[in-house]
């Protein structure tokens, strides 16, 4: 059984890298299709959004289904799901805070975002078990 110190660092770690997996998503498709370094930046981009949402919603999921020792890889790949879709609602509602729900770019936003929902479930799948391979809360069991 790993120490509590290692379990910690991994856990730790898990949240580092773990963030990083959209931008690196979306630098690898952004790059495959042929795109500029203009483009390149939402990949960046990606990556200013992950870490805080990973932070004020990663980290009190991530609490809540330890207390819950739900820590197999299948839960971990199910809450990515969770979370990808609990990104989409909540940048849909701040995207239409501010305006009136008949603003065309809301909508067209709203439309973009429905195109890109896989890509964003992909994203947080991806980026959830990356953190159960760093983090193996399986393995901290008592």
């Amino acid at each position: 059984m790993p120490s509590a110190r290692s379990s910690a660092y991994r856990t730790v770690a898990g949240f580092v890298v773990a963030p990083m997996m959209p931008a690196l998503v979306l630098a690898g498709v952004v790059l495959a299709a042929g795109g500029d370094s203009q483009t390149l930046g939402y990949a960046a981009f990606a990556g200013y959004i992950s870490y805080p949402f990973a932070l004020l919603v990663g980290l009190p999921m991530f609490l809540f289904m330890r207390r819950k020792r739900w820590d197999g890889l299948r839960a971990y790949a199910l809450a990515g799901l969770a979370l990808g879709l609990t990104f989409v609602v909540l940048f849909a509602g701040l995207a239409g805070f501010d305006g009136d729900a008949a603003d065309p770019a809301w909508l067209n936003l709203l439309a973009n975002l429905a195109f890109m929902l896989p890509f964003v479930l992909a994203c947080a799948v991806v980026s959830s078990i990356v953190f159960w391979s760093i983090a193996r809360p399986d393995l901290q069991r008592a």
